[in-house]
């Protein structure tokens, strides 16, 4: 901290013009990933769905099977 009393204004300025671009480009990052991941869970979310689908399909045949037993 005793460094930045030796600096002068323009340096600070420059420093916090530094510090914001990192924060900017880290801001950015952050929000890819985010998206990223839920780009990720929309892709999980549609396969489960198809299995979703096959699975009920064969509840559905178990269920016409048991009541084609039941009145036999």
């Amino acid at each position: 901290m005793n460094d930045l009393n030796r600096m002068s204004n323009e340096d600070l300025e420059r420093m916090i013009g530094e510090a914001e671009s990192c924060i900017q480009e880290i801001r950015a990052e952050m929000e890819r990933r985010q998206q990223q991941t839920q780009h990720e869970a929309i892709d999980s979310l549609e396969l489960y769905l198809e299995q979703a689908d096959v699975g009920w399909s064969d509840v559905r045949k178990f269920f016409q099977q048991v009541l084609q037993e039941l009145r036999r």
